[in-house]
């Protein structure tokens, strides 16, 4: 009894169903929002509810890929999936709430489809990925929780799930940053590579003005007149030159306008009737604003569009036409005076020649230049999506060193934990082997550079300036005057790679395989460490502690921590005897703040951890051992229930002496 209301978990399961399973037949069964415990003999199905619940509810277990690598815990759920529910077409069918809103979840054995329902709402398809995030639980099969300390993947779940979705959002940002980082810094690459085509173009472009001229000025037999027409060739050249840019101009921002133009009719959005607000009239009010203002913008993208058609580019080109009429009498004389230097035809045929080149390279030339202007300054938007790309790096880090902080605190102190760092070297070292194929770099060398990332105080910042510095030699063939000696690279220096060595990443290196290696997004992998509690104060690494320190101490933390439903399939299998009290006390606190779902032999678990809903699992015919059924439910003070402890539950007399004890009856 209580004079004040009970803090109750806001996430949990309410109802679990099964349509038809060889085992269990059909099953309905309620569940209590705080402490459920599934009791019975060893094979009465207790672990079969506990499985389908999980599988209903997509719960993934950790480090699944291929099927010869997949976990005994997944593979048996596979065959108990495959042998009691598919060959009856079984679907699951969960009833969870989530801070007071109903989810219906049904996942069907057969056809494999999962089907989601919110609230008031219809049944909608559903992936597992999103019946995860929507619905979260954490769980562990027989003996799991004793198998954790040798689990990196396992032990991370403790850091990550509680804060899963924000660990989601920031993957997604990083998905958006990464295409900005690689579309910037192609531009950034490509700007670079036509600036170098520029420069080779312009110095051809020297070369074959000076031979034009020098050719023009040994004509012979040729009046000054017409040696003043000849000098005007490349004046008019030039004229070309700039009446091509100016029209390039105007048809690059005709593009843009017009771009501007069909990307704004998607715009704005609107109030629809489903819409459900407080403020309704002030809502159409701001509505119409925006409206109005986004009816402005369209005029106005139409008026630019508009400056580029018609008549508001008719006195460009008139000009444009009377240039080229000047253009043509020009060339009508010059071609003349060609036709009567008889005396240089050889000549002739070289300046024609050179002058066709000429003009050919002025127009590759000033192709490049528009696409330069084009492309702006990608340098800048490079460096701003790249730091955003650290900065959400720096964000994950932060949200693990707080998960890292309060797990160890739930702890007591006795797991500690540290994320900053632990940065994931495998990844970084798989895409350096990748990266440096063909250079002869040797897997030592390797290793050392590994060594200096994962040895630094802040290995991520280590990371970024070793990234900095293979960037500098992957663009040191398209770099603006290039130097004679590569660039300084301190990181690779003390890692032992010699001159020889990044000429090599220089000649095979790209600035793409470095791209790949910056886009990568970087993992932290959580360091956990067991303090023994002696007199020492010594602190091991968690996976030298024992199977049954390990599992008392991650038990405490989940039964501290608060959130989403805790299942365990008979958790003292894994703990320490000599726990059990602990435990018991944690179990008393953690059903407020969380729905707990176990299946237990131990009695003490159970009665003196104040079960709220006992469900008894038994085989229909004793005598047949092929069929089960959920025999009773209800709570401690069940008579039935009470039996049902008594008689099968290790320590089920001693329990319920104890609970006199303490509690007078």
């Amino acid at each position: 009894m209580s004079q004040v209301t009970p803090e109750l978990p806001q996430v949990y399961v309410k109802k679990i169903s099964v349509t038809n399973s060889k085992f269990l037949g059909r099953i309905e069964l309620e569940l209590n929002q705080q402490y459920n415990s599934f009791i019975g003999g060893r094979g009465t199905g207790k672990s079969t509810v506990l499985e389908y619940l999980r599988w209903g509810l997509c719960d993934q277990i950790i480090g699944v890929n291929e099927i010869e690598n997949q976990s005994e815990i997944l593979k048996r759920r596979q065959i108990l999936i495959e042998k009691t529910l598919t060959p009856f077409s079984g679907e699951v069918r969960i009833n969870t709430v989530v801070n007071g809103i109903e989810h219906i979840v049904k996942r069907n054995s057969a056809t494999k489809e999962i089907k989601l329902k919110i609230g008031d709402g219809d049944f909608e398809t559903a992936t597992e990925e999103e019946i995860r995030r929507l619905i979260p639980i954490q769980a562990y099969s027989q003996k799991q929780l004793s198998s954790v300390g040798v689990r990196t993947d396992e032990l991370k779940r403790f850091i990550q799930q509680p804060i899963a979705n924000e660990l989601n959002d920031i993957k997604f940002n990083l998905r958006e940053v990464s295409k900005n980082v690689k579309s910037t810094y192609n531009n950034l690459v490509r700007k670079k590579e036509i600036q170098s085509e520029v420069e080779e173009l312009q110095l051809q472009h020297k070369s074959v003005k000076k031979q034009v001229q020098n050719l023009r000025e040994s004509l012979k037999g040729i009046s000054d007149e017409d040696k003043k027409v000849i000098a005007s060739k490349q004046l008019y050249e030039n004229e070309q030159t700039f009446i091509q840019e100016s029209q390039n101009e105007f048809n690059l921002f005709s593009e843009k306008t017009q771009e501007l133009l069909n990307s704004i009719n998607d715009y704005p959005s609107l109030i629809t009737e489903s819409s459900d607000f407080e403020n309704n009239e002030l809502l159409k009010k701001i509505e119409k604003e925006k409206t109005e203002r986004f009816s402005d913008l369209k005029t106005n993208f139409q008026n630019l569009v508009n400056l580029f058609e018609g008549d508001n580019l008719k006195a460009f080109s008139e000009l444009i036409e009377k240039w080229k009429l000047l253009k043509l009498e020009f060339d009508k004389k010059y071609n003349l005076i060609k036709e009567k230097a008889t005396a240089n035809e050889s000549v002739i045929k070289e300046i024609t020649k050179l002058e066709e080149r000429l003009r050919e390279i002025t127009n590759s030339i000033n192709e490049r230049l528009a696409r330069i202007k084009e492309l702006g300054s990608p340098d800048e938007k490079f460096n701003l999506e790249r730091e955003k790309w650290y900065e959400l790096h720096r964000n994950k880090i932060s949200m693990l060193n707080e998960q890292a902080t309060l797990f160890t605190e739930l702890s007591k102190g006795i797991i500690q934990a540290e994320v900053t760092r632990n940065i994931n070297i495998a990844k970084i070292r798989d895409g350096l082997i990748q990266s440096f194929s063909g250079t002869r770099i040797s897997k030592d060398k390797i290793e050392n550079i590994c060594n200096e990332i994962s040895s630094s105080e802040t290995p991520l910042e280590t990371w970024k300036t070793l990234l900095e510095e293979l960037r500098s030699l992957a663009e040191y063939k398209i770099t603006e005057d290039r130097p004679i000696e590569l660039p300084e690279t301190v990181t690779l220096s003390n890692a032992s790679l010699n001159d020889g060595n990044k000429q090599k990443i220089v000649e095979l290196f790209s600035p793409e395989n470095w791209l790949n290696m910056l886009t990568q997004e970087i993992e932290f992998e959580p360091q956990f460490k067991y303090s023994t509690s002696n007199e020492m104060g010594d602190v091991i690494p968690f996976s030298e502690a024992s199977a049954g320190q390990q599992a008392t101490a991650l038990l405490s933390v989940l039964l501290n921590q608060g959130g989403t439903p805790l299942l365990i399939d008979q958790p003292e299998d894994d703990i320490d005897n000599r726990a059990i009290n602990e435990i018991i006390q944690n179990i008393w606190s953690a059903k407020t703040k969380r729905q707990l779902i176990f299946t237990s032999h131990n009695a003490n678990l159970v009665v003196n951890g104040d079960a709220e809903l006992v469900i008894c699992c038994d085989y229909k015919s004793s005598s047949q051992q092929t069929q089960g059924e959920i025999k009773y439910e209800g709570a401690i003070d069940n008579i039935e229930i009470r039996n049902e402890i008594t008689s099968v539950m290790e320590g089920g007399e001693k329990a319920f002496r104890l609970r006199k004890e303490k509690y007078g009856f």
